[in-house]
């Protein structure tokens, strides 16, 4: 048995899928992408930022842990507008914060790279992204996901 795998009642293995929390973060008709760091899993990639979500967290605590972490932003968690499952078996909760009008996100070197506000049209031509982000922007596209809170 694999150290992520946990009997369920019937003595049969299940596997403990890891969680994440993502933010989506607009300015005007911009959002807040990242360029991951050299030093983490998918280096250089692009994508939102956000990471894992730490046992007892909840998904909200997580967002605000992880934008203080990755870049020193304090956000307002407005809601979750959207779930998926990456490639690897990573489930993913995006979330839809507020970001205080003339705050600029300060990367944390050991994981963010740099940072971009993109349009729509300039994120679904980037190159170097990671597999979940085209997927979102589709289902942004698509109006499957929800971003009135």
């Amino acid at each position: 048995m694999k150290p992520d795998d946990v009997p369920d009642s019937l003595g049969r293995p299940r596997t403990r899928r890891k969680r994440g929390v993502v933010g989506v973060i607009f300015r005007l008709d911009r959002m807040l992408i990242i360029r991951r760091s050299l030093t983490v899993t998918a280096p250089g990639k692009l994508c939102l930022p956000g990471g894992g979500i730490e046992q007892g967290e909840t998904e909200d605590q997580a967002l605000v842990r992880e934008m203080q972490e990755e870049l020193a932003i304090d956000v307002t968690p407005r809601g979750r507008c959207w779930r998926s499952v990456t490639p690897w078996g990573t489930n993913l909760a995006w979330w839809l914060a507020e970001l205080g009008d003339g705050v600029e996100p300060v990367p944390n070197p050991d994981e963010v790279a740099e940072y971009f506000w993109m349009t729509r049209q300039e994120i679904e031509t980037a190159v170097d992204m990671l597999p979940s982000l085209p997927v979102f922007m589709e289902a942004l596209h698509a109006g499957e996901i929800d971003l009135k809170f």
